[in-house]
């Protein structure tokens, strides 16, 4: 849930603010949106994200009121199965019913002692975060955050039946191999969701021409965090890139051997230097397992002759974005952005003993 990040982000930078998070925390059937789905309202009529195709959101602004004004957690359900303009699906034949779990948040002094601090900070160094969260019953609205390894981020860290009944919710979670869920514990079968907050994931982009500018713009859009590395100080900086995280100015070579990439970080090579492209090539070939995409702008007869006439890894992508026969830097961005979240969703459905990646 990487959009979680984003919304943190927004209501530390707004402290004075009341927010309210809505969760979609069930789904019979299909609907536009998947379980762990995000929306965030803010008191003064903003809203970030979206829950469905529009069906829900202009109800869900008025439920929004209730909660501001109450601090009382709410579950409501929206059944988009009816297929005429009566119902809540409009005639768009979603066939499904949703249940959304708002909640009120604000960046106050006792929320960051409640562990969000904690938890931003986390993302921020690029852990994912485990949280499980009471939605009804005696403990209805209490948040507890782990470390993916299980260990509690914050001290008293034990839900309902204490330290081993909580370390049973994690394993239960665990198990399932998924990024979200929900199951009921407890004597009176209180109902608790469970899910993953993965940091944004980095990407290394290196060169800082006009042509990258708005590429930058659309890959914070969509939860990357991108660190800009160029040698020229007049290129690489924030008036240009202000929506990038980092602004390197250094030669690649320099960067290279001095700094070590985060892992399973992506990387575009987009310098437009013959020279640098292949010192990055060759640097970076050999880290395959490390790295979740390497991408190189060109046609693939240039990418070869930067390999001295080898051939192209089937992992490196060449030429970089998908094939739209895009024209001029805003459709290019869109292609190669349009790889970039294809390449991230393929790993997100990715399963194993560890927790899901979403």
């Amino acid at each position: 849930m990487k959009e979680m990040h984003q919304y943190l982000y927004t209501m530390r930078k707004h402290p004075e603010q009341r927010f309210v998070l809505a969760t979609v925390i069930r789904v019979d059937g299909s609907a536009y949106r998947h379980v762990g789905a995000k929306m965030l309202f803010s008191e003064t009529g903003e809203e970030y994200g979206m829950v469905s195709g529009g069906c829900v959101e202009e109800d869900l602004s008025f439920r929004v009121k209730e909660v501001l004004n109450s601090n009382v957690p709410q579950t409501i359900s929206y059944d988009l199965r009816s297929e005429d303009d009566l119902g809540w699906g409009q005639g768009a034949g979603c066939n499904g019913k949703v249940y959304v779990y708002l909640e009120r948040m604000q960046w106050t002094e006792e929320t960051k002692k409640a562990g969000w601090e904690r938890v931003f900070k986390e993302l921020e160094e690029g852990h994912s975060v485990v949280t499980i969260k009471a939605v009804d019953g005696i403990e209805k609205g209490s948040v507890y955050f782990f470390q993916e390894n299980g260990k509690a981020l914050l001290e008293p860290p034990f839900l309902f039946g204490g330290e081993e009944a909580s370390g049973e919710m994690f394993k239960h979670f665990q198990k399932t191999g998924e990024a979200f869920t929900s199951f009921e514990w407890g004597p009176e079968n209180s109902t608790y969701i469970a899910e993953v907050f993965d940091p944004v994931d980095t990407l290394y982009l290196f060169g800082a021409g006009r042509d990258v500018e708005p590429l930058v713009k659309k890959l914070a859009e969509y939860h990357f965090s991108t660190i800009v590395i160029d040698p020229r100080q007049s290129r690489c900086t924030k008036e240009n890139f202000p929506s990038a995280s980092e602004w390197i100015c250094e030669h690649p070579e320099k960067f290279l051997q001095e700094k070590a990439l985060k892992n399973n970080s992506y990387v575009l090579i987009m310098t437009h230097s013959f020279e640098r492209d292949r010192f990055i090539m060759r640097n970076l070939l050999p880290k395959k397992e490390e790295l979740a995409y390497l991408g190189v702008l060109g046609p693939k007869r240039r990418t070869v002759k930067l390999l001295d006439g080898a051939a192209v890894p089937k992992w490196v992508s060449s030429p970089i974005g998908l094939d739209i026969h895009a024209e001029g830097a805003e459709e290019i961005s869109i292609s190669i952005l349009a790889e970039l979240i294809a390449t991230r969703n393929k790993r997100k459905f990715v399963k194993g003993d560890q927790l899901a990646v979403i």
